[in-house]
């Protein structure tokens, strides 16, 4: 199961292939700290004065000395653009002018993973207890699935319960806010658990550790629409000179790129997003619970 480091990754890599040239990249020779403002690299022709990638940071070099082996940081310019200053260690990857840093890349996915038109399947439990009227549900709750119940005998069946409704202005006691909860018109034994599944916004990744099912709620098999929808993001903000000429004769006289060609990239991206989101939304539909459910 991929997680967010390596969907970062994968991103990177294949939204690069739609435009020109290579980045210029070096390495850390030395360790810095979130407040060193000299960086010690491998390669300091492979930097110039502007922006940099340290790691996910950005920072903004005032000067490069090539005989010192050394690049210079504005003074303010760690944690550049609304990134964090952070510490890092011998040979992490500096790269000079970054034209998709990997914080911007990461805001992409995340725009995708909320924007999206799928949801997260997530599942709640709770003891019947034969009294309440009602039973409150957890706060990223949209809709309901499917509602089963432990079964008292040892088949290790959980029969459906289908005939119930949905309060969505319950009051918790102790709490002034409202709460969707589910009242039951179907009564199983006191005493049993009862499991609620139900449908949520997916949630947002935000360490890079974060595997991507466990964390959005959403199927590993929609990884890659939500790469193409970061993709697509990312592209539209792209200058068109610096996309890929995409016709073999523009190729062969390295002619300048067409007027538009970043536009047609991007809805050529945006075609392959709604495609793959079209193919999950249906493969998702057939994999909710097919129950009828009575309200009386």
């Amino acid at each position: 199961m991929s997680t967010f480091v390596q969907i970062v990754d994968d991103t990177l890599s294949e939204v690069s292939s739609y435009v020109r040239g290579q980045e210029s990249i070096t390495v850390l020779l030395q360790a810095a700290t979130d407040a060193d403002t000299t960086l010690t690299v491998d390669d300091t022709s492979a930097l110039s004065k502007g922006l940099v990638e340290v790691g996910d940071e950005l920072a903004y070099l005032k000067s490069v000395n090539s005989q010192a082996g050394t690049a210079t940081v504005l003074p303010g310019g760690r944690g550049f653009r609304g990134t964090t200053a952070v510490a890092h260690g011998i040979n992490t990857l500096v790269r000079n002018n970054p034209l998709f840093p990997r914080d911007q890349i990461k805001r992409a996915i995340n725009e995708t993973i909320r924007g999206i038109d799928l949801r997260a399947l997530a599942s709640h439990e709770f003891t019947f207890d034969g009294s309440a009227y009602a039973y409150a549900l957890p706060s990223d709750f949209q809709d309901i699935t499917g509602v089963t119940f432990d079964s008292p005998d040892s088949t290790e069946i959980w029969p459906l319960i289908k005939r119930y409704r949905v309060d969505r202005n319950f009051r918790v006691s102790g709490d002034s806010s409202m709460r969707s909860a589910i009242v039951l018109n179907e009564y199983p034994t006191p005493g049993r658990t009862v499991r609620v599944q139900y449908a949520k916004y997916p949630t947002a990744l935000s360490a890079t550790t974060d595997e991507f099912s466990t964390v959005s709620g959403l199927p590993a098999s929609s990884e890659d629409v939500i790469r193409l929808g970061a993709m697509w993001r990312l592209i539209s903000t792209v200058d068109p000179g610096k996309v890929v000429a995409r016709t073999p004769a523009a190729d062969l006289v390295d002619a300048p790129v067409p007027s538009g060609e970043s536009t047609s990239v991007s809805r050529y991206l945006f075609q392959l997003f709604t495609v793959r989101l079209n193919e999950e939304k249906a493969k998702q539909q057939d994999n909710y619970l097919s129950i009828i459910q009575y309200a009386r």
